[in-house]
């Protein structure tokens, strides 16, 4: 039994590592790990979070990114001590094969092993989940360019994303009588446990458009609120075409063939069961700039895309290998049983995204606040909804290193909370890391269950 779940975790690590370059709500961008989603000058990646800070972000003509963002997050479940039932597990299931080969296996002795180990399993199907999320962007991207004849400035952006996610869905161990007609005369264990994976890559290529709203409508206006050389009010648009693909699979950790890798079954249904679909995705902005304060606000996925996944649980019999037969009769009787879709679909959900922040009268330091109005689901079947708060020092000189600190939350899904950190260098070296307050014991060892990493190169506007 661990050697399998072992296998199922390399097979997934291992089909991850192998994608290519691959936006998700699972992780921040860039210096946007620390700070959270709102709109600041340290970083080109605001005006891919709200459309209207494009005005906000670029200086002079043009700004742009060598490159901007690549990163990449883990997060797994509370699994205290499930390793160490997973290793006590193994070697029951170890002992009662040896015993089978010099003595016959009697039904007090696999019950007892029965009664000791479902309670783990349901432990195992509440715990046993995480996800791994990797995301890059195109060299030079996103890149903003001021435009006299559109009166504003336009924002182009082309973005990858691949996300992992697992969880344990968990079946009692059954005991199976000897087969008399077949001369056996052991009792044996047997568990549909099994490990429901699902991966999404999303490709995205949006263009967007930010327009200072008080400069157009009121800049000769002597009073009110937005007076010449007042407050600025900037409004904003992003259209986002996504390319994404799906891939949903079932995989029992008792294999029916033992001869086969179980890590051979993985890869082979990942790429069997693959679902693409395009959608186009719409988000709008708005931002109000002041002195020392700034609020403002995102709606994001206004149409709510959506896009398919591969259908679990038919044509069991027309499958190949016993083992891949074996896991879609699993999957059918767990999606009868109402705990797995068999037919998944992945929908970006609409979002409302609030932020404000006040910086201090020289702008060197600046103190934000992000917050999600509604959960959405992400494209592993985890729910996110953020809270963050950051404080960051912004140096004039490219000489003297930016500095951030941040504290994020998650009020939905894993309601896991994280600390992070990150500096930028040379005016444009980015390097933030983050992980959660929560830990897991490994071995004895206390780990976080979460952890993220970031860096980037942007140039300096």
């Amino acid at each position: 039994m661990k050697s399998r779940l072992l296998k199922i975790a390399g097979a997934v690590s291992f089909y991850s590592a192998s994608l290519a370059a691959t936006a998700d709500p699972a992780q921040f961008s860039g210096p946007l790990n620390t700070l959270g989603n709102v709109s600041t000058q340290q970083t080109l990646l605001s005006a891919t979070v709200n459309p209207a800070s494009g005005e906000y972000v670029v200086d002079k003509k043009y700004r742009w990114a060598y490159l901007s963002t690549a990163g990449i997050g883990l997060e797994f479940g509370e699994i205290d001590d499930l390793i160490d039932g997973v290793n006590d597990l193994n070697a029951e299931l170890d002992r009662i094969e040896q015993q089978s080969i010099v003595a016959n296996v009697a039904f007090g002795d696999v019950f007892a092993v029965q009664q000791q180990f479902d309670s783990f399993l349901i432990e195992l199907g509440q715990k046993g989940e995480g996800q791994l999320n990797t995301q890059i962007r195109m060299p030079l991207f996103p890149l903003a360019i001021r435009s006299e004849t559109l009166k504003g400035v336009v924002t182009l952006d082309i973005y990858a994303s691949a996300d992992l996610g697992f969880r344990f869905i968990d079946s009692p161990l059954e005991i199976y009588p000897p087969n008399v007609l077949l001369g056996e005369t052991d009792f044996s264990l047997k568990t549909d446990t099994a490990v429901d994976l699902t991966y999404a890559q999303i490709n995205s290529y949006s263009v967007g458009y930010s327009h200072d709203l008080a400069n157009s409508l009121f800049k000769d206006s002597e009073s009110g609120l937005f007076a010449a050389g007042g407050d600025r009010l900037l409004v904003g648009g992003k259209l986002t075409l996504y390319q994404a693909t799906m891939s949903s699979q079932l995989v029992a950790i008792d294999q029916q063939d033992q001869n086969e890798d179980i890590a051979d079954v993985i890869l082979d249904e990942f790429d069997k069961n693959q679902e693409k679909s395009t959608d186009l995705g719409l988000d709008v902005g708005v931002l109000w700039l002041s002195n020392n304060f700034q609020v403002g606000a995102t709606w994001k996925n206004i149409n709510e895309p959506s896009f398919d996944s591969s259908v679990l649980g038919v044509g069991c019999s027309a499958l190949a290998s016993a083992s891949a037969q074996n896991n879609c009769e699993i999957a059918s009787d767990f999606g009868a049983q109402g705990r797995l879709d068999l037919s998944p679909e992945y929908v970006m959900e609409r979002q409302l995204s609030l932020e404000g922040a006040i910086s201090t009268a020289d702008k060197h330091w600046n103190f934000a606040l992000g917050y999600d109005a509604n959960p959405i689901s992400g494209a592993v079947k985890d729910e996110y909804q953020w809270l963050s708060v950051s404080a960051s020092y912004f140096s004039d000189s490219v000489w003297i290193p930016m500095a951030r600190v941040g504290f994020r939350g998650n009020r939905a899904g894993s309601e896991l909370n994280y600390i992070s950190a990150g500096v930028t260098l040379f005016g444009g070296t980015h390097l933030d890391i983050s992980q959660s307050l929560d830990t897991v014991s490994v071995d004895g060892q206390e780990l976080p269950r979460a952890l993220a990493i970031n860096m980037g190169f942007e140039r300096r506007f």
